[in-house]
């Protein structure tokens, strides 16, 4: 044909009119008439199925002249209008498998003329048009004898692709009209409202049976169509190379979504959401995630933050708002009109997309489509087991894995509040032991193991499970985890480092607590920490036992709050006996545990970041119990002869623990195997580095929870043992432990990393520990806690009275904070009746002493402050005797003039007041009539006009606290002779 065409325009023959005219139609045929085209129409019926595929390429043929002429030659022989169409529907099927054959030509002109020629002819074509048949195909069109309508649908498809990324042009030009005749016709064969086409005429007189079972068919032929377009679509057409050729296909997808029932979709549902899912990451711009991972590494060198999170805001919002989110969910509110069975197929399809998602994208959509699903079809998730073959188990623990390797904060988020979701529907068992191993790798994600993102992730994790899936927390399983495991690291977690930790752990303390059913025998107080004071106090000692210096610091926070919350002290008094003695030891036997550990951590020589926390948990706890300590082998009326007091007093120096005669040396040679547990390796700044590129996360470490005894594992941590009541517990000696706290803030050497913070908290420890024994003069044993006094004042005073008097035999001058902690520390331990002994045990030596660091020589502020108040402790304590010397009185004001001249640091001037308010204090109000209190008067009077000045002067003072002070010593005297 082309030939022919060619020497119709080049051979010189055919200018000639006398020639042509030979040639005509009318001459061949040998007529003159006018019927002459119609007679070569029907000489050319038989041939028509041969020509009528040439003809229509030729009609699209890319060269504009020969497009003109053979659309003239199709006119003339078909009629065009309605009879070519008649004509092309004739001979449709060998036409079309033809023009496909001839789409995948090597010649690019027989390509371009076959895809323009397709495009026209498939439009408005049936299912049956198109050949008609099942689904009864594989997705290559093979495995059947005939050629049917899926076979002719895929291969439609794949012809578009090809054209669409061919190298021609004019083929691509030609692609993308026949892509959009390829989706027009998809999408209307997948409607089950476009029937058969009928002229209305007809449709009048359908009976109502015609009608129904037309409309059954086109139900039929829209699903097979579905079923057909969608296997490929989600198969090939999302991963096409070719951007147009993507971008026809999820357009389609959209429309055959758009148009399809949730019946007609049913049997590639889940597949079909499984594969968007996957298409979220890998149809976005690659671009994209080089910019993440670049703005991570300048995050990682210059230590900015919030550009990785924002570029992953910008990606998830981008993925949400294009059309794949939109044809997901579309489907995803088909998933509640199909079957059961159809919507559980969905369940491992969200599974594999969470675990094989190379990018966050399809991994943040996934959790999005797990929340809707878990609202709008919780049946879908409900399958028999508990185990890993459960497909709800086993999603439920990829989306924890998935939250933990997760860098971004907002896939990480949704992730969390997906886990939530799912927990409510999933087995009981399976989530208390998704808790407990979220609990134990938060314990093991810290020192040398730091992972601040591990234990957030497993923060959000129990936060999520006890917010929105509280319904099980009524169900504790064989082993009561809630109350024994869960919320004992909830309580420890609100001491976290991270300030957004603690805010998580705290929300798991505060709502878990409401939602746990709290009842039984073992159950005292009205404080939730009280109702599980059992179990915080194993959390909180396995914490102090933790090679971790951050553990050992939240458990001694812990213990701290505790005291405060007056848990860890003695009971209260109540109507009922039995329920206070059972209370009482319940406190008793933990505050003993808790010490004895505190106490064994303090004894060991490494000083270790926050090793400060512990002396002052030890401190306190001892401190609320001081009270009602055994006093000298006799037993208290609130211990019996087998509880073990967490202290006790008693007149041995050499002493620890009770009879252990630590000090001597005799336990000293353990000390090198308990220093062991101090050994660790603290990794501050340095979290094990996280991909930032689009890969799918590893899930290794999901075969920790294929044990199905994952709940009995920490059996042995969720009681006390009474070993360690019997065997390891031991009371503590007051003396021992103001011994011991004193050496650790006096002694010098080692590393001096750290060592400064923790001598003062080792004073501050022992100032407060001395300062809790307060003897009242109306109890039976006041003459014997005095004594104890003296006996802890000689054991500490004379190392300490050394330190401050700058007799020690260290190298270095000791730092000003510490002489002042000293000071502290050798007030609070004086008792009543002091100063009457000997070099530190002399009221003037001390006096002098004092009077020494008030003066101008001590630059330190703080030592002057402290020097003034122990002054003022030293004479409101020491003997009558002692305070009617003249020597004593002119050392206090001396002592006081040195302060009030400090006009920079008012503290130091208040101090001054109070020592010589102290000195006022000495003379009892009038009416009292004592010889001793008016013998102190008569020596004081001589200085009254003296002290009376030094008062008002400083009535004029620009601080308030100090005027107050000033104000109470004129209140003092002015009954005064």
């Amino acid at each position: 044909l082309y030939s022919l065409m060619m020497l119709s325009t080049s051979h010189e023959i055919w200018s000639r009119h006398e020639v042509r005219d030979l040639y005509c139609s009318k001459s061949i045929l040998g007529k003159n008439g006018a019927n002459d085209t119609e007679e070569i129409r029907i000489a050319l019926r038989p041939h028509l199925g041969e020509l009528i595929p040439r003809l229509l390429r030729a009609c699209n043929d890319p060269n504009k002249q020969t497009r003109e002429q053979m659309s003239n030659l199709w006119t003339a022989l078909t009629g065009g209008g309605a009879e070519s169409r008649a004509l092309i529907s004739q001979h449709f099927l060998k036409t079309m498998d033809i023009l496909i054959e001839e789409a995948g030509s090597k010649l690019w002109r027989a390509r371009v003329g076959a895809c323009g020629a397709l495009a026209e002819i498939i439009v408005g074509r049936s299912w049956g048009e198109l050949g008609g048949g099942g689904v009864d195909i594989d997705d290559e069109g093979t495995g059947m004898k005939g050629v049917t309508a899926s076979i002719r649908l895929l291969r439609l498809w794949r012809i578009t692709m090809r054209a669409l990324d061919d190298v021609r042009t004019p083929v691509r030009e030609r692609g993308d009209t026949l892509g959009r005749g390829v989706r027009a016709l998809t999408i209307r064969l997948c409607d089950p409202k476009a029937v058969e086409n009928t002229k209305e005429e007809e449709e009048v007189y359908l009976s109502n049976a015609e009608r129904k079972r037309r409309e059954k068919e086109s139900e039929i032929t829209s699903e097979y169509a579905a079923t057909v377009s969608l296997g490929w679509l989600v198969k090939y057409g999302l991963n096409q190379p070719c951007a147009e050729a993507t971008g026809i296909c999820i357009s389609c997808l959209l429309g055959i979504v758009d148009v399809a029932k949730p019946t007609t979709l049913q049997p590639v549902l889940a597949e079909l959401i499984g594969s968007l899912l996957m298409a979220m990451s890998g149809l976005e711009p690659s671009a994209l995630n080089y910019l993440q991972v670049r703005a991570a590494g300048n995050e990682s060198s210059q230590g900015a933050t919030g550009g990785y999170d924002r570029l992953e805001r910008l990606r998830i919002q981008l993925a949400s708002s294009g059309p794949i989110a939109e044809a997901l969910n579309k489907c995803l509110d088909m998933v509640k009109f199909v079957e059961l069975d159809a919507q559980k197929k969905l369940i491992p399809e969200l599974d594999s997309a969470l675990r094989k998602g190379a990018g966050f994208a399809t991994r943040a959509s996934t959790a999005d489509a797990v929340t809707a699903l878990c609202n709008t079809c919780p049946a879908a998730f409900k399958f028999p087991g508990s185990s890993n073959t459960n497909p709800t188990v086993r999603l439920l623990r990829a989306i924890y894995f998935a939250s933990e390797k997760e860098r971004g904060s907002t896939a990480k988020d949704k992730m969390t509040h997906a886990l939530g979701s799912i927990s409510m529907i999933a087995p009981a068992k399976a989530v208390r032991i998704l808790a407990v191993k979220a609990c134990e790798r938060y314990c093991e994600a810290s020192g040398s193991n730091n992972n601040p993102s591990l234990r957030r992730a497993a923060a959000a994790t129990v936060r999520a499970i006890v917010v929105r899936a509280s319904n099980h927390l009524k169900d504790g399983g064989p082993r009561d985890v809630w109350r024994k495991k869960v919320l004992p690291i909830a309580f420890l977690g609100r001491k976290d480092e991270d300030a957004k930790v603690a805010a998580l752990w705290n929300e798991v303390w505060d709502e878990g607590g409401t939602a746990v059913g709290l009842s039984g025998d073992d159950t005292f107080g009205v404080l939730l920490q009280e109702q599980l004071l059992p179990y915080l106090a194993n959390a909180i000692l396995s914490a102090l036992r933790s090679p971790s210096w951050s553990n050992r610091r939240e458990a001694c926070a812990v213990v701290i709050e505790l005291v405060e919350a007056n848990v860890l002290s003695p009971a209260p008094r109540s109507t009922t006996q039995n329920l206070v003695e059972e209370r009482f030891k319940q406190r008793m036997k933990v505050s003993s545990i808790l010490l004895n550990e505190c106490v064994k951590i303090i004894r060991r020589s490494r000083i270790w970041d926050g090793k400060g926390d512990v002396c002052s948990a030890a401190s306190q706890i001892a401190a609320k119990w001081t009270g009602v300590a055994p006093m000298n082998e006799a037993a208290s009326n609130h211990f019996d002869a087998r509880s073990c007091a967490p202290i006790v007093f008693r007149a041995d120096v050499e002493s620890l623990f009770e009879g252990d005669s630590w000090f001597k040396g005799a336990e000293q040679a353990n000390i090198s195997v308990e220093e062991a547990g101090d050994s660790e390796c603290e990794q501050h700044g340095e979290v094990p580095e996280q991909s930032v590129d689009d890969v799918a996360l590893d899930m290794s470490g999901e075969q920790e929870f294929d044990e199905d005894d994952a709940e009995q594992q920490n059996s042995s941590d969720n009681e006390l043992a009474d070993t360690d009541v019997g065997c390891v517990m031991q009371s503590v000696t007051l003396v021992g432990l103001c011994r011991i706290l004193a050496e650790q803030g006096l002694r010098s050497g080692g590393s001096r990393e750290g060592r400064l913070p923790y001598r003062v908290a080792a004073f501050s420890a022992l100032s407060t520990l001395l300062k809790s024994v307060e003897p009242n003069e109306s109890s039976e044993q006041y003459n014997s806690i005095v004594e104890h006094q003296s006996y802890v004042y000689d054991a500490i005073a004379p190392s300490l009275f050394t330190f401050v008097s700058g007799g020690s035999s260290g190298e270095e001058k000791p730092a000003p904070v510490l002489v002042a902690r000293a000071l502290e520390c050798l007030a609070s331990a004086m008792y009543n009746e002091v100063g009457t002994g000997s070099e530190y045990n002399d009221s003037l030596v001390l006096l002098k002493l004092f009077s020494l660091s008030t003066g101008n020589t001590q630059p330190a502020w703080t030592v002057r402050q402290m020097a003034a108040l122990a002054a003022s402790c030293l004479i409101a304590k020491t003997s009558s005797h002692v305070v009617r010397r003249n020597d004593t009185i002119i050392t206090v004001l001396e002592c006081s003039s040195q302060a009030l001249k400090d006009k920079k640091f008012w503290k130091v001037r208040a101090a001054g007041l109070e020592l010589l308010l102290s000195l006022v204090s000495r003379v009892k109000q009038r009416g009292q009539h004592d010889p001793e209190n008016q013998l102190i008067m008569e020596a004081i009077l001589p200085y009254k006009e003296k002290i009376v000045g030094i008062a008002r002067k400083s009535l004029s003072d620009n601080e308030s606290q100090v005027t107050a002070a000033a104000s109470k010593l004129t209140v003092a005297m002015n009954w005064w002779p």
